[in-house]
């Protein structure tokens, strides 16, 4: 589920069939809820094993297969013109970034340690995707980086405008 911060955007539907829902991805345990077919699921994290995390308008968060799902086209999708892919990817790095504050929150309480912040941290910034890598820097946000190059990436705003970049 998306808190009250972050905006519910849709990447893709469950298949006709349905999906299950698992708290962990591990199909060794048993699912945790079954997503009827046509359900609108924001992916936001993806692994290379075909699992991902996403979240649901209102139902619970969770991990399912993602093979089978089936990405929103642009033309389908709220706002922001930009394909499924891009929307997915945003959603994912503004997962990652949620989990960065969070830390952030717990190492200023005492919650967590010096090298254990540095290394959740480094872990949770760090978005690896098709053929680049995001990082998240505290002091300067994200950036991009494509094999060539490093590049500072500002993400769209919530109402969905495009992304900039920024020499």
């Amino acid at each position: 589920m998306t808190s009250a911060n972050d905006e519910f955007v849709a990447t893709h539907t469950v298949p006709a069939w349905g999906a299950d829902l698992w708290s962990l991805p591990d199909p060794e345990q048993q699912p945790v809820a079954e997503l009827p077919g046509g359900t609108e699921v924001q992916v936001v994290e993806r692994r290379p094993d075909g699992w991902v995390r996403l979240t649901t308008r209102g139902g619970p968060p969770g991990w399912t297969d993602g093979r089978h799902l089936e990405a929103i086209s642009s033309d389908e999708s709220v706002g922001a013109g930009a394909g499924a892919e891009a929307m997915e990817l945003v959603a994912q790095l503004r997962g990652a970034l949620s989990t960065c504050s969070r830390l952030l929150q717990d190492f200023k309480d005492g919650r967590i340690d010096p090298g254990s912040f540095r290394s959740a941290a480094f872990r949770a910034g760090l978005v690896l995707r098709d053929e680049e890598a995001w990082m998240w820097d505290f002091a300067s946000g994200w950036h991009r980086y494509n094999g060539l190059g490093l590049q500072h990436v500002t993400l769209p705003d919530p109402a969905g405008e495009g992304r900039e970049e920024q020499p």
